[in-house]
């Protein structure tokens, strides 16, 4: 994961490179791969999950900042 725009309401998008294609954006709800959907994003977090509204399998966190 390369970025996160999230919002109040978990919606939101994230930027996913998926098999080392280049990273694409991809809103919550969207299919990221056969099976996988991009679930919530919250904060620099990106859930990943097997459907919209099962639990998480994967979650993509953003390093923190670097001050």
């Amino acid at each position: 994961m390369v970025g996160v725009v999230a919002d109040a309401h978990s919606g939101g998008a994230a930027l996913i490179a998926v098999d080392g294609a280049p990273p694409r954006p991809y809103r919550v709800g969207a299919t990221v791969a056969d099976g996988l959907v991009l679930q919530s994003v919250k904060g620099r977090v990106a859930a990943i999950a097997a459907g919209r509204d099962g639990p998480a399998v994967l979650n993509l966190e953003l390093p923190p900042l670097k001050r």
